[in-house]
């Protein structure tokens, strides 16, 4: 599994130094501690909890990996609403010699938390976090293991000038992941000179009814290309 070798890439990396800036260390720990904060009751968190306890356990059942240095998992439940929980269980583990902290989930909670990682030079290693704004130069401790939504919106621009179609109508989500995913898809549409000619940005918490006044109101637009980017509870919510 590629995220064990990314756990592992991960302790050399901070193991390897004292600050983060690359001062030597001298003698191999013989544990590291690793942190982890998600929610569990999100089919993400739940497919997370399970291949990152199962990559611990196959790193540390090979010596040979981390020359006897064994990987110590702390996992913390962080409900998806819970911010201000996230944030102080972040601070926690980057206080108390972790090597490393996986997580958040969300973009927006990523972008709070890397922060914090810059200022103690702790990595943080995101599975899930696809905001094409999250800046490798601005947050150079942030690792992603998921693809940028910049480059799924330059594949979608590539699929509508193919097409030959002029405007799209984009239905998004209205939060940090919809509406930077929904910027770089204008930029990306202007570039074939097309245009979003509507947008539609449901709430996060809308209801079904919400939804389906949304998509009502999409059918007096010219456009008939939708092209929508949004959280797969409401996908299914709406079905």
């Amino acid at each position: 599994m590629n995220i064990v070798w990314l756990l592992v890439l991960m302790v050399f990396y901070n193991g390897s130094s004292s600050s983060g800036l690359g001062t030597n260390v001298t003698a191999r720990p013989d544990t590291v501690n690793i942190g982890a904060i998600f929610p569990f009751d999100s089919v993400i968190g739940e497919i997370a909890k399970l291949a990152i306890s199962i990559a611990v356990v196959d790193v540390n059942s090979d010596p040979k990996l981390l020359n006897g240095t064994k990987l110590t998992l702390k996992i913390q439940n962080i409900k998806s609403s819970d911010f201000l929980g996230i944030v102080e269980q972040a601070l926690q583990f980057m206080e108390n010699d972790m090597v490393a902290i996986l997580g958040p989930q969300f973009s927006a909670t990523v972008r709070v938390v890397s922060h914090i990682a810059n200022e103690l030079h702790v990595p943080l290693l995101s599975f899930a976090a696809t905001d094409p704004t999250l800046s490798p130069v601005q947050f150079p401790f942030l690792v992603r293991t998921a693809r940028s939504d910049l480059f799924q919106m330059t594949a979608v621009a590539d699929l509508v000038a193919f097409y030959e179609w002029r405007e799209v109508i984009a239905i998004y989500i209205d939060d940090d992941f919809g509406r930077n995913a929904i910027a770089a898809l204008g930029d990306k549409i202007a570039e074939k000179r097309c245009k979003v000619s509507y947008k539609v940005p449901p709430n996060p918490k809308a209801t079904k009814d919400d939804i389906t006044k949304a998509l009502i109101r999409t059918s007096s637009m010219e456009s008939r290309i939708l092209i929508v980017h949004n959280l797969y509870q409401l996908g299914s919510s709406s079905v």
